[in-house]
């Protein structure tokens, strides 16, 4: 027969595993730079997409296109495939703007290819037009390294 002082003896062993357990998990999600495993970059179809997106890293890169832009059409392979390069450090999407206006007016974006910089869910910055690759590599880096997602 079991006795109550070695049941709880492994009940509080348990909690004592589970509590260290969820004390690593938090101190990892604070330091993180994303709170979910992102994989490339992410094409959203509406206003609730992009604000789910929003939530999932501290920094964000939203790429704003419309169907027949030529430069768009240039740019957004970069963009997808420096997207890739960064898993969990940033959130990249790509907004096409004839369908989800409301977030292109939301960021005052005329032109595009437009890509907005947020930190934190604020705008700290935009890129207007094609961007070479290796000059949308540094930005990024520099951005990273600026918020403290990767070393520098």
């Amino acid at each position: 027969m079991i006795k109550d002082n070695e049941i709880n003896s492994d009940i509080s062993e348990i909690i004592d595993r589970i509590s260290q357990e969820y004390s690593k998990n938090i101190d990892l999600k604070s330091n993180a730079c994303c709170n979910t495993s992102l994989k490339g970059a992410l094409y959203v179809r509406s206003y609730r997409e992009f604000i789910n997106a929003l939530e999932s890293c501290r920094i964000t890169f939203v790429l704003i296109t419309t169907t027949y832009c030529p430069y768009c059409r240039l740019f957004k392979p970069i963009f997808y495939r420096i997207a890739e390069q960064y898993n969990n450090k940033a959130a990249f999407i790509e907004v096409n703007a004839d369908y989800i206006p409301e977030i292109a007016m939301m960021f005052n974006v005329y032109s595009t290819p437009t890509t907005i910089v947020l930190v934190d869910g604020r705008m700290v910055d935009e890129l207007i037009g094609y961007i070479p690759a290796n000059y949308f590599k540094e930005y990024i880096d520099d951005v990273l390294k600026n918020v403290k997602c990767i070393q520098g």
